[in-house]
């Protein structure tokens, strides 16, 4: 696989992943704390094993899911 096809099977992944969070967020608020500590502790270990380029997707993730334009808009 090239690096444009394995960039595209990220931005995918992430995508989806966020898009997940996103509606079980939306269901059940609770989650979002639980969601955001897991965050925190990934960030953290991928950040100290040098994984930056990894621990940034998972810090704009975090920021996805506390950002108000992430919220789903009313019908």
């Amino acid at each position: 696989m090239n690096g444009g096809s394995l960039a595209q099977v990220k931005m995918g992944t992430e995508a989806l992943a966020l898009c997940i969070a996103g509606v079980l967020c939306e269901r059940d608020p609770s989650v979002v704390a639980a969601f955001w500590e897991r965050i925190q502790i990934l960030y953290r270990v991928l950040d100290e094993r040098g994984d930056h380029e990894a621990a940034a997707m998972v810090g704009a993730f975090g920021r996805a899911l506390n950002d108000p334009a992430f919220k789903c808009l009313p019908n």
